[in-house]
């Protein structure tokens, strides 16, 4: 995986619990879950921020 996307990851355990389906596994990864969310809400916040600078915050919402 790493040498797919170019990217060491400093805690490899963490990338395959991130990775694993939660009926696969007894952890449970809502906590990465919400995590993942909020970034994936924080790039596609910017991205609309930064493309429609005449928008409105609530075109943007």
């Amino acid at each position: 995986m790493e040498q797919r996307l170019g990217y060491t990851f400093q805690d490899a355990a963490l990338l395959r619990q991130a990775l694993t389906h939660r009926s696969h596994s007894n952890l449970h990864n809502e906590r990465l879950e919400f995590l993942g969310d909020a970034v994936l809400n924080l790039v596609a916040a910017q991205v609309l921020y930064e493309r429609h600078p005449h928008w409105d915050e609530g075109e943007l919402s």
